[in-house]
């Protein structure tokens, strides 16, 4: 048991888009899959689905969990999902990058959050490792949206 973090892309899929560039070819297989499964009529298109991609996830990075629950979910801890923007995403980078440039400060940036099963309260190498993390899957996630896209994200985290 344990603080499981995660954070999930929406994405809506149509059976209406039979375009073929490489986006919609995958979708279309994708709705190969679902139509077989569900008995769906082969050409899909009354066939329009929603999915969840689990685009990150932590252990414990209690620090990071906290941030999610205060600045967007208003304090309430509930593993309820938690719906986070681009901007969101972009603006906890700002907050980690800080973190790694004023260790020092850490405490006062991304405080840790204690809690039954939530891992160490120590800003310690483990606290910074969650850091480098964060910013490398967050900075895969931007690099892999298209910002004028319908972008969609969702944080869950359970214990």
């Amino acid at each position: 048991m344990g603080l499981d973090m995660y954070l999930y892309r929406k994405e809506y899929i149509s059976g209406t888009a039979w375009t073929q560039d490489e986006k919609a070819i995958k979708e279309a297989n994708l709705y190969s899959v679902i139509a077989d499964h569900f008995d769906i009529p082969s050409n899909g298109s009354h066939l329009h689905a929603e999915i969840d991609i689990c685009v990150a996830y932590w252990r414990k990075a209690n620090a990071i969990h906290g941030w999610f629950v205060n600045t967007l979910a208003g304090g309430v801890d509930e593993c309820q999902p938690i719906y986070v923007s681009l901007d969101n995403l972009k603006e906890l980078r700002e907050l980690v990058n800080s973190v790694l440039l004023t260790p020092a400060f850490a405490g006062d940036i991304l405080p840790t959050q204690s809690g039954f099963f939530f891992g160490s309260s120590d800003i310690d190498e483990w606290y910074i490792s969650d850091m480098k993390n964060t910013v490398e899957m967050i900075d895969k996630i931007i690099s892999s949206v298209s910002p004028d896209s319908y972008n969609r994200f969702y944080y869950q985290a359970s214990w």
